[in-house]
């Protein structure tokens, strides 16, 4: 019987550090995850990476983004799997940002939780998560 799978692509996302004033962490724990990470999407078709970012914000947790500033690009940790077997390669760029408004507010569909941590009560962290507590030690 053939393999009707497709070969593995390259996904192109986004990832935020995003701050508080108190010097907090915004953290968000999606549906059915045990670890914390950071606002993050895949880039719909020819969407600028920072507007990746913004659209994602809003969707997720209902943030408004103004600046952001770029810190770097993450190569995939691996090639990732869905549950129909498809398979790719995530590369993340992740952006520091520094102009914010809202209150952040978890979609209850994609994120369950959404807050602001202290760098030194963190909870158990995804890979950008990690990530993210790299660039600000």
């Amino acid at each position: 019987m053939p393999d009707h799978r497709t070969r593995p692509v390259n996904f192109v996302g986004a990832a935020g550090v995003i701050v508080n004033r108190c010097d907090e962490l915004l953290l968000l724990r999606r549906v059915g995850a045990e670890h914390w990470g950071l606002v993050t999407g895949i880039s719909e078709l020819g969407e600028a990476l920072p507007d990746t970012l913004r659209r994602e914000a809003l969707e997720e947790v209902g943030l408004s983004l103004g600046r952001v500033e770029l810190l770097e690009l993450l190569s995939p940790a691996g090639l990732a799997q869905v549950a129909n077997g498809d398979e790719f390669y995530a590369y993340t760029a992740l952006f520091r940002v520094t102009e914010w408004s809202g209150t952040p507010v978890p979609d209850g569909v994609e994120i369950a939780e959404a807050r602001f941590f202290s760098r030194n009560d963190l909870p158990p962290l995804n890979r950008l998560g990690r990530k993210a507590q790299q660039w600000l030690a």
